[in-house]
C-alpha cells in the first residue's frame, strides 16, 4: 500500500543528481586551474570555472526535478503548498545532490607534472668567459647540501648533473601528483614536511632561457613544505618537460611522495620562480593590450620580429627593441 505524503519534504527525493560529469571529461589540459587551485590551497578557483561549466545542465536538470515534484503535489491537490515552498525545495535539491563534478573532474585527470624547488641557485658560464659565476667544487656542494646527501654518494650522477647544465638555473625535484592531493583546503593548517624517495628526479633548469637537465637519484629525502616553492610545470616559461625537453607525462613516476603535518627544524629558501612569474605575468598583460616589453625574451610576445643577417645575428623586435642573439 502506497504512503500517503504528509509534507512537502516527502515529496522531494532523496537523493538527486543535478550533474553528469562524463568519463572523457577531465582537467588535462587545465594546468592553469590546477595551478590556481595550488597556489590558493583551496578547490574554489576550480569550483569557481564549475559553476560556469556546468551551470545550463544544472537549471535544467533542477526545473526538471522541480517540475515533477509540482506535478505530484498537484496531482494530490497541494498546489498551494509546492508555491509557498518552492525555494525551500530547491534547497532541498542541492542538499540532496549526489554529484560532486569538481570531484569526478579530478577522478576523471592524468597526474599533471609537477616540481619543488629547493631555493637553491646553481651559477652558470658567465656569458664571454670559459668558466662558471662559480666554482664546479662550490655548485656539488649547494646541491649536496640542499639534497641531504653525504660527500661520495652519487658522484657521477650529480657530475653529470652540473656538466650537462652549463646555464645554471634552480635546483628542482620533479614528480607527478594529482593536485587535489597537495591541497588541505585550509590556509591556516597547511602542510608541514614532504617527503621524496625511490627514483627522485633531480634537475638544475633555467626556466628564463629554456635550458636544463635532470638525473635520477634512489634517495629519501623530507624537506619543509612551503606552498610557494610547488609548481605545476607546464604553468612556467619555459616548462622543462613540455617546452624545453618535450617528454612524456610519466617521465617523473619515479619520484615517489608525500606529505605530512609534523614541522621540520630545517629550513629552505624561498624560489626565485615566484618573482619571475610576476613579471611573466606583467609581460603577458602588457602584450594582450597590444604592446610588448623590453627584455621580454618570449618570441610569442613579440609582433613583427625580423632577422638580420650580419654581426651580431640574431632577431629583432621593431616596437621594443628586443634582440635575440644567435
Amino acid at each position: 500500500m502506497k504512503k500517503e505524503k504528509q509534507s512537502w519534504t516527502d515529496y522531494v527525493p532523496h537523493s538527486v543528481s543535478l550533474y553528469y560529469v562524463d568519463y572523457r571529461e577531465n582537467l588535462d589540459s587545465h594546468d592553469d586551474l590546477q595551478e590556481q587551485c595550488i597556489r590558493r590551497n583551496s578547490l574554489s578557483p576550480l569550483e569557481e570555472q564549475i559553476l560556469e561549466w556546468y551551470a545550463d545542465q544544472e537549471h535544467g536538470n533542477l526545473q526538471g526535478y522541480l517540475s515533477e515534484i509540482r506535478n505530484e503535489m498537484e496531482a494530490d491537490g497541494k498546489s498551494a503548498e509546492y508555491i509557498r515552498h518552492e525555494e525551500k525545495i530547491k534547497d532541498l535539491l542541492y542538499e540532496r545532490n549526489n554529484t560532486d563534478p569538481a570531484e569526478e573532474l579530478i577522478d576523471n585527470s592524468a597526474v599533471t607534472n609537477m616540481f619543488y624547488s629547493l631555493g637553491v641557485e646553481i651559477e652558470g658560464y658567465v656569458y664571454g668567459g670559459c668558466g662558471r659565476g662559480e666554482s664546479e667544487t662550490v655548485s656539488l656542494h649547494k646541491i649536496r647540501r640542499a639534497l641531504q646527501l653525504k660527500e661520495g654518494l652519487f658522484t657521477d650522477e650529480l657530475h653529470e648533473l652540473l656538466f650537462n647544465a652549463p646555464y645554471g638555473g634552480e635546483l628542482l625535484i620533479y614528480f607527478n601528483a594529482i593536485f587535489s592531493r597537495l591541497i588541505t583546503g585550509d590556509t591556516s593548517h597547511d602542510f608541514k614536511r614532504i617527503r621524496f624517495y625511490g627514483g627522485v628526479i633531480v634537475a638544475i633548469v633555467d626556466s628564463r632561457n629554456g635550458a636544463g637537465y635532470h638525473v635520477s637519484l634512489q634517495t629519501d629525502i623530507t624537506l619543509p613544505f612551503y606552498r610557494d616553492n610547488l609548481f605545476v610545470d607546464s604553468q612556467v616559461h619555459y616548462s622543462y618537460a613540455n617546452e624545453i625537453c618535450g617528454l612524456l607525462n610519466s617521465w617523473c613516476d619515479s619520484t615517489r611522495w608525500e606529505t605530512g603535518m609534523m614541522s621540520l627544524e630545517v629550513t629552505l629558501q624561498k624560489s626565485h620562480i615566484n618573482e619571475y612569474q610576476k613579471q611573466e605575468a606583467l609581460y603577458e598583460k602588457r602584450f594582450r593590450e597590444g604592446g610588448c616589453t623590453f627584455g621580454d625574451m618570449n618570441h610569442k610576445r613579440h609582433r613583427d620580429t625580423y632577422y638580420i643577417n650580419s654581426f651580431p645575428c640574431g632577431t629583432k623586435c621593431p616596437h621594443c627593441g628586443t634582440f635575440w642573439i644567435d
